[in-house]
């Protein structure tokens, strides 16, 4: 697969400042008819207690379990990850709102990142 097909996203904890640059950065290549720098998708966060908060351990794991089985309902993912319906209704609603899964035309849900790559910065 090559890279420029290789579907994947960046998480990064930025500033909106530096999110912002990013954006403007990516409006001077377009218009200078450069392709975009890869990845193409990306998610920032402004700092590390909502990153964390938002990609808590069970919902990590619920996107791994879910790459590897392939699209499924929440009330299945529920029954093959041992946990309640209603936690993982809220989990699922969360990274279906930070666009880390989707549903296909059968309302399954499935992950459609082949990568998902974490950039946290350790110093300012």
């Amino acid at each position: 697969m090559s890279r420029e097909n290789h579907n994947q996203i960046l998480i990064t904890i930025s500033s909106l400042d530096e999110a912002m640059q990013r954006v403007r950065n990516a409006v001077k290549r377009l218009e200078a008819g450069l392709p975009p720098e890869q990845p193409i998708h990306r998610l920032s966060f402004v700092n590390e207690a909502i990153f964390l908060k938002t990609l808590s351990e069970k919902r990590m794991e619920l996107l791994k379990f879910l790459k590897k089985s392939g699209p499924l309902s929440r009330r299945q993912l529920a029954i093959k990850l041992s946990r309640a319906y209603a936690n993982v209704h809220e989990d699922v609603k969360v990274l279906l709102r930070y666009r880390l899964i989707k549903t296909n035309a059968q309302q399954k849900l499935f992950v459609p990142w082949d990568e998902i790559r974490i950039d946290m910065r350790l110093a300012a």
